[in-house]
């Protein structure tokens, strides 16, 4: 039998394991799965801790926040990462000049919350928006708002995809209001082993809105890894 891959998963801004739930439990006994977070205030600090935390080699996860932390630490360790799951997130340098989201979460979270249950996933996925208010508001604005100021104090990286040499996967939601699929298309054209899947009737977090469709994903992926 095969030995189980060891796969990190990192959630999206004020998610927690509940994002990969369905997905992990859909994988069986491929994966030796392991939820990390580290809400730290600057992606570098959060990479630097989950690499101390994370087994020697492994497949890495993100999505949105996570996505962006996931492309850091396969950047800062590509000899440790044999594999790469990006969702939703943007490589390039932040856009200034929009609602200050870490501050809200620190002064009015419970409002906060409920702006972004509702751009998160499709208005009809009242289920999936409810998951995302309860990870939320267990997650808390204090935390949120350090990942809120992570994200924003991103470095461009757009330059650096071609380093990234590891079986990767892009998967976008069709409807992803905050990151388009065109950034996804955009990123598959510059790293060298990349495969892009737009999912139709998905907003931003593929994994909660359609964990069948996902995990089946990243199953042709997981093929692709040899586990050292």
């Amino acid at each position: 039998m095969a030995s189980k891959i060891n796969v990190v998963f990192i959630p999206a801004l004020l998610c927690d394991e509940q994002l990969y739930r369905d997905v992990i439990a859909n994988l069986g006994d491929r994966i030796a799965p392991a939820v990390l977070m580290s809400p730290k205030s600057s992606l570098a600090d959060s990479c630097t801790d989950i690499l101390a935390r994370a087994p020697e080699k492994f497949v890495v996860v993100g999505t949105s926040y996570g996505g962006n932390l996931a492309l850091e630490i396969a950047l800062a360790a590509p000899d440790r990462v044999i594999g790469l799951w990006l969702m939703g997130c943007d490589p390039g340098a932040p856009q200034h000049g929009g609602p200050d989201l870490a501050g809200g979460l620190e002064s009015a979270p419970d409002a906060v919350i409920d702006m972004l249950a509702g751009l998160v996933v499709r208005p009809v996925d009242t289920a999936s928006a409810s998951t995302f208010k309860q990870m939320a508001h267990g997650i808390g604005g204090t935390a949120g708002a350090a990942q809120a100021r992570a994200l924003g104090a991103r470095v461009d990286r757009r330059e650096r995809l071609i380093e990234l040499t590891m079986p990767t996967l892009l998967t976008w939601g069709a409807e992803d209001p905050l990151v388009a699929p065109a950034v996804a298309e955009a990123m598959a054209t510059r790293i060298p082993n990349a495969t892009s899947h737009v999912l139709p009737a998905c907003g931003h977090l593929p994994t909660l809105e359609q964990p069948k469709e996902t995990a089946a994903l990243f199953s042709k992926l997981l093929d692709q890894i040899r586990n050292p």
